[in-house]
This record gives structure tokens, sequence and C-alpha cells, in this order.
């Protein structure tokens, strides 16, 4: 298993950024689509993003089908308490033997919200199965950091 840790500010309010993380408009630009569901009071949000073979390690390329896509799923709680919130993650890709899990940690601050990801990449082959986590980790810390920071322009418009 192998550890992610991402930073990043918004200059949404915490509330602000929950409803725009729960609305599926959000995720077009981002080249997503996104359907939500509300399990009371919280927001299941389910994110599909095709993948690109060609970003892939080619050991993982070739277990790929041909219109294969990443699928997030964001547990968004409904009803926030305070200056902090926490969103459940879990993705994976079909033909992709990795699970991610993350926790995304968000707290108030004076000038929007500051957002926190830990995410835990697990491979379920054998013997390879570190050397797998070990390949997707940049590819995963990458398309993280972009989507982070295109979502803060998601709000301009």
């Amino acid at each position: 298993m192998r550890t992610l840790t991402l930073n990043h500010e918004y200059s949404d309010s915490l509330s602000e950024f929950l409803l725009r993380l729960a609305d599926v408009s959000t995720w077009q630009p981002l080249g997503s689509e996104a359907h939500a569901e509300r399990i009371d009071p919280d927001t299941e949000v389910t994110v599909k993003t095709p993948l690109p073979k060609s970003e892939m390690p080619s050991a993982l390329a070739s277990h790929l089908p041909a219109a294969a896509e990443l699928v997030e799923v964001y547990m968004i709680p409904g009803d926030v308490i305070g200056d902090s919130a926490e969103i459940r993650m879990t993705a994976h890709a079909a033909g992709v033997p990795v699970e991610i899990d993350a926790l995304i940690t968000l707290e108030q601050k004076s000038s929007g919200t500051s957002l926190s990801v830990r995410a835990e990449i697990s491979s379920s082959i054998p013997l390879f199965g570190s050397m797998i986590e070990q390949a997707v980790v940049p590819i995963l810390e990458k398309r993280l950091h972009d989507r982070l920071s295109k979502f803060e322009h998601t709000s301009d418009g």
C-alpha cells in the first residue's frame, strides 16, 4: 500500500465548497460526468472520468478496456457542525487492479477553505502489487493535483 497526501486552498467558504462539490454541473468542465444521489442528509456523488491509455504505464494500459474510466465515489456531508468537514472518497477503474481510498479533510479559514487529501493506493496482485502501486502513485498525484487546481477555477464561472 502507498500513501499520497496533497493540500490545496480555496477562496470558497466551507459550505460553498461542499455545495459545489455536490453539484454535478461542477464536474463537467473538469472532463467528467457526475451523478448525485441524496442519502439524507448527505450526498453521494459518483464521478466518471475517461482514462487515456497513453497516461498509464504499459503494464496497466494492456489491461484497460478500450473506453476505460476512473470511477470516484464521494460521500459529501450535508450537516456540518463547526469549521471542519470530512469527505470519504473511493476510486477504481475496470481492468486496473488498484483501489484508492481517500479521506478529504476540509477546514474553514478566514481566507476560505483549506483542503487536505490523504489517499491510500493498494493493489490486489500478489508479488507485483507494490510495483503497480509505485507506478500508479505519480499518475494519481498528477491527476489529483490538476483536478484540485482546476476545481478552484470552476467557481469563477
